[in-house]
């Protein structure tokens, strides 16, 4: 096959096999001279990431050893090596005395003479005998070893535990916690939107702030502080926005309504519609032409309590209560349909507030919950079990604070009551005609049976603890495993009374209704523990599902009433 080529053929096609080799050898050259620089490269990315937390070190730490072979491979590939550079590299290394170079030479210059003939086949015949494994394979050994070092510590520093993998862990952690918190968020914003009892311009400025909190928790990629900065500020905005009359004005419109439930000859109900108080106020409105001048008396005097109940907690709808008590008092039922008609409009409007008030106490126990889950994600593993242990002895104190505030409330109790008996000894003794309970007190109105409060607690012999179940009193005449309730949690109250005051100087007693908001205790008012438990347990089993008690107190609570359940002892 040899004799069938032209000399100069034989030579190009010799050359190619050649070039190939020699681009072979030169990269491994250029690699062994660079290979420490790829190596040190990983070591310094391994040393940074045992100071700072990086995400996927091992790929960070490889990245210069990757780059280094992308570039190996483009000197290997994209670096020109023509045939007459092979030619003259192959004449300098297998010692051709310039054979091949000049044979290209020749031909490109088209020589046809006897001496050009003759190189030519000189050249063709060296060019046959030519194998590439002629070619030496170069590289140099100390780069290599040098850049051993630092590749051994490279690896090493990426195999040994790296203290930088808990603060990524943490920083994962507290990333699907605000992951979550967005969730919620997203979940709380749609609540709110499809909320109709909310106006629009509250509706708006609430979702508005959720929004941005939104937006600000995308933008984090994990850092705590940031993260529990931004829900801080979130929650001063949203506490701006609280009113603190509105649980108390809550409470007094939804006594109201139960009152007026039973008013009508309905039970009271645990959660009253305040859309129906105000229809019942304006059914009154529409019945007091039809009633009776004694079924007007009363029921003024009715309104009249309910006024002194809500005086303290919504001024304005007690004070059309009173009005119309006092029209009704007067015989003059249209003033009173009016101010009826009106503390219903009051009472509407209140609703509304006390819907937005719900809808920013929800988002701010949301907010806080978020905090909190923030500030502990990624902190169960560290703590251990000396955090466990922390949490008992914390649990334990806090069982030990309640027992004292038992104690105190109880103790506070005892000197309210003993206040009570010297007010009404001083009202005897400064006027004798009177029946006993009419000494000089204030606000007395609306709320305590004090006369027969008082006999029932003279009548005992034992000192009863109100916060200790029934089998854990002590031992008395006839009175064990009974409690003070001053109210009944769903409503109901007993009649109240009015104590008159001291008789002033033009010989008329002057009757001050007092300001306590609380319904007052059906007699007697010491009832047995078992009975009345599970009526509180309720009641705040349901304050909690509404969720106007912080988070971070739900469980004191949850676990305040497992102590006193009588059934767990």
């Amino acid at each position: 096959m040899a004799q069938s080529l032209n000399p100069y053929d034989l030579v190009r096609r010799q050359l190619g096999p050649l070039g190939f080799r020699l681009r072979l050898s030169d990269t491994l050259l250029f690699a062994s001279r660079s290979f420490w620089i790829a190596a040190v490269g990983m070591l310094l990315v391994a040393l940074v990431g045992r100071f700072v937390p990086i995400q996927y070190l091992l790929w960070w730490a490889l990245a210069p050893l990757a780059l280094w072979v992308l570039v190996i491979a483009g000197y290997a590939l994209l670096r020109p090596l023509p045939a007459r550079r092979v030619a003259q590299r192959v004449d300098i290394l297998l010692g051709l005395r310039e054979r091949l170079a000049t044979a290209l030479e020749i031909h490109d210059q088209g020589a046809n003479d006897t001496i050009s003939t003759r190189q030519q086949h000189d050249a063709g015949e060296v060019a046959s005998h030519l194998n590439v494994r002629q070619i030496p394979l170069r590289y140099e050994r100390n780069p290599l070893l040098f850049a051993l070092m630092p590749l051994a510590m490279a690896i090493a520093l990426l195999v040994l535990p790296n203290p930088q993998d808990q603060v990524l862990a943490e920083r994962a952690a507290v990333q699907e916690a605000i992951n979550q918190a967005t969730t919620d968020l997203e979940d709380l914003e749609r609540q709110i939107a499809e909320t109709t009892e909310l106006s629009q311009e509250e509706r708006e400025e609430l979702l508005q702030q959720i929004q941005a909190l939104q937006e600000e928790l995308q933008r984090n990629s994990g850092d705590r502080q940031e993260a529990l900065a931004d829900l801080s500020a979130a929650e001063a905005r949203l506490r701006q926005g609280l009113d603190p009359q509105s649980d108390s004005r809550r409470a007094a419109m939804e006594q109201m309504a139960r009152n007026l439930e039973q008013l009508s000859g309905r039970q009271p109900s645990q959660r009253p519609d305040l859309n129906q108080a105000a229809d019942q106020l304006e059914q009154l409105a529409s019945q007091l032409e039809q009633m009776s001048e004694e079924q007007r008396q009363q029921l003024a005097e009715q309104l009249a309590q309910q006024a002194a109940q809500m005086s303290g907690s919504d001024p304005a709808t007690a004070q059309n209560l009173q009005n119309a008590a006092n029209a009704l008092q007067q015989g003059d039922p249209s003033t009173a349909a009016q101010q009826l008609q009106q503390a219903a409009q009051n009472v509407r409007d209140a609703q509304s507030q006390i819907a937005n008030q719900q809808a920013v106490q929800q988002s701010l126990s949301d907010v806080q919950s978020a905090r909190q889950q923030i500030a502990q994600a990624g902190q169960q593993g560290q703590q251990g079990q000396q955090g466990q242990g922390e949490g008992q002895q914390g649990q334990g104190e806090g069982q030990q604070g309640e027992g004292q505030q038992g104690q105190g409330q109880q103790g506070q109790g005892e000197g309210q009551q003993g206040q009570g008996q010297g007010q009404q000894g001083q009202g005897q003794g400064q006027q004798p005609g009177q029946q006993p309970g009419q000494g000089q007190q204030q606000g007395a109105g609306g709320g305590t049976n004090a006369q027969n409060l008082g006999e029932g607690q003279s009548g005992s012999g034992t000192n009863i603890d109100p916060n200790r179940p029934a089998n854990q009193q002590g031992d008395g005449s006839g009175s064990d495993g009974l409690v003070y309730q001053p109210y009944q949690p769903n409503g109901q109250g007993g009649n109240p009374d009015f104590v008159q005051g001291q008789q002033g100087q033009g010989g008329s007693s002057q009757v001050q209704p007092g300001q306590n908001t609380l319904p007052g205790a059906n007699n007697p008012a010491l009832v047995p523990y078992e009975q009345i438990f599970p009526q509180y347990s309720e009641a705040a089993s349901d304050a909690l599902d509404r969720g106007y008690i912080p988070p971070h107190l739900k469980d004191f609570v949850r676990r305040y009433f497992s102590e006193l359940d009588p059934g767990a002892n």
